[in-house]
């Protein structure tokens, strides 16, 4: 319950302006912990704000990981005593399911149903962070083994997975005009155990409207993608084709099928149940989850970007922050990354736009070198300036080298995948990536070293076993890696 007269907690403040963290960044931090301890909890950056103003204390929990974020004692962070007070439980979900853990204090005047909801839905998404990779596998073996890639929790077609990679250049696109509409469009009763309570009462109709609503991601825009319809790699050669859909149709299946599966398959101390179809009505829905005709099918194309020179390679990976994105949060991923989609908004002809290649330049120009995003309602992307059009060069003069190497499906969110490797020269690396960032709009490039931190992480056997047995791979790029050091002395050469 909010207080009657809140008194800022300076101290809490101070604490979090000395290391030099947003709201943000401080409830991502907390969730961490939590998960860690096996106890998550749904705090947010309002949450934070909402400590420091003073309009309600945190809980006894949330005291013991705020402490341990900032290295300090409880009585250290400027908290009084609490008055007792009773214990509000809303039980456990259908199923295994998961308990809402630490409900803290909510807010006075919302309706105590729809805050349950609310926080209910939330606990349940951010119980997922970071555990990605382990979901994945556990989705997987709902499908049959001819399907799965390994254990990454990927699953694929023959007809996606060519043996060998195969050059961009001989993959031909081209749109679909005689696609028929998609049979799920992440709407209707499958969903209704899914979304929570708005604040008028009545439940989100759409997934998206509940992640804009309640979970707020600095990055989350409806901007219009590319769908996949149809796609063959194989024998040295590709072709794929696409129509039309916007990004919030995938986000409306991908993280509601998601959801599904950790509220079914979540034990209260953390754990996973047996994989099970029992409870997961929207999932059955789907249908065939490689099957393109059955749903919004977007693509994301991912690049593992490995710097060569005479003696040596490396690669860059990036970790996603749970709080700037709406996907795939607290998970290392390859760089860059990004939908297939036209680079501007506005109604006008996107034919500039549909190729791969510029759609991963421009990846390379807002992840690598923090460039403004291109997909705003202004002018589409103009492919002949810089750092484009050095890209472009590279390419042209065989020093920067591009291959498809197979197109999977996460079995957890059902989100498709064209993986890619871009093997550059090391000089046209340096002098391209000059002025390379550590920090971007979707997370943090992973360092290595100590003493000189660098972003270049070496592409060895040892490494990527290392980062296997971390298990903070997202499975696609668990998939890449995996397939790009088997295939290295072709793509390496």
């Amino acid at each position: 319950m909010a207080r009657a007269n809140p008194e800022p907690n300076v101290t809490l403040y101070n604490l979090r302006d000395l290391r030099g963290e947003s709201q943000e960044q401080v409830a991502d931090a907390l969730q961490a912990i939590a998960i860690a301890r096996g106890r998550p909890v749904a705090t947010t950056g309002n949450d934070v704000s909402r400590w420091e103003r003073g309009i309600v204390r945190p809980g006894p929990y949330n005291r013991q990981l705020l402490a341990e974020h900032f290295g300090v004692t409880v009585e250290e962070l400027g908290l009084t005593r609490q008055r007792p007070a009773p214990v509000h439980s809303t039980g456990h979900l259908s199923g295994p399911g998961l308990q809402l853990l630490d409900l803290d204090q909510g807010d006075g005047d919302k309706d105590p149903e729809i805050e349950a909801s609310q926080r209910q839905w939330l606990t349940i998404r951010r119980a997922s962070h970071g555990r990605q990779p382990a979901l994945a596998r556990l989705a997987a073996q709902l499908y049959p083994e001819a399907n799965r890639i390994d254990d990454t929790g990927m699953l694929t077609r023959p007809e996606w997975t060519p043996n060998e990679p195969v050059p961009l250049e001989h993959i031909d696109i081209s749109m679909d005009t005689t696609s028929e509409p998609p049979q799920i469009d992440g709407t209707g009763e499958d969903l209704a155990g899914i979304l929570p309570l708005a604040n008028d009462g009545r439940r989100f109709t759409r997934y998206s409207y509940a992640i804009r609503e309640l979970a707020r991601p600095s990055l989350f825009e409806n901007r219009p993608c590319w769908r996949l319809t149809h796609a063959e790699i194989g024998n040295g050669k590709g072709q794929m084709s696409f129509g039309h859909m916007n990004y919030f149709d995938a986000i409306d299946i991908t993280e509601a099928v998601a959801h599904e599966l950790v509220a079914t398959h979540v034990i209260n101390d953390g754990a996973l149940a047996p994989a099970s179809w029992r409870g997961l009505r929207f999932r059955k829905a789907i249908g065939d989850p490689l099957d393109p005709g059955r749903r919004p099918c977007i693509l994301s194309i991912n690049t593992l970007t490995i710097r060569r020179d005479r003696h040596s390679a490396s690669m860059v990976l990036h970790d996603r922050s749970t709080s700037k994105v709406a996907t795939a949060g607290g998970i290392v991923t390859t760089i860059p990354c990004g939908v297939f989609q036209p680079s501007t908004v506005r109604h006008v002809d996107h034919s500039e736009d549909f190729d791969i290649w510029r759609n991963i330049m421009r990846e390379y120009s807002e992840e690598f070198l923090g460039n403004a995003e291109h997909g705003g309602d202004e002018a589409g992307a103009d492919y002949t300036i810089e750092p484009l059009a050095s890209l472009d060069r590279a390419r042209q003069e065989g020093k920067i080298r591009v291959y498809a190497i197979g197109i999977r499906v996460g079995a957890l969110d059902l989100w498709s995948s064209l993986e890619t490797v871009a093997v550059i020269d090391g000089d046209a690396f340096d002098e391209i990536f000059a002025n390379a960032v550590t920090t971007n709009d979707e997370g943090t490039l992973v360092q290595t070293g100590t003493a000189v931190p660098s972003i270049l992480i070496p592409f060895t056997e040892a490494t990527i076993n290392e980062l296997f047995a971390a298990d903070r791979l997202a499975g696609e790029t668990r998939f890449n890696l995996d397939r790009s050091w088997r295939q290295r002395d072709l793509l390496l050469g």
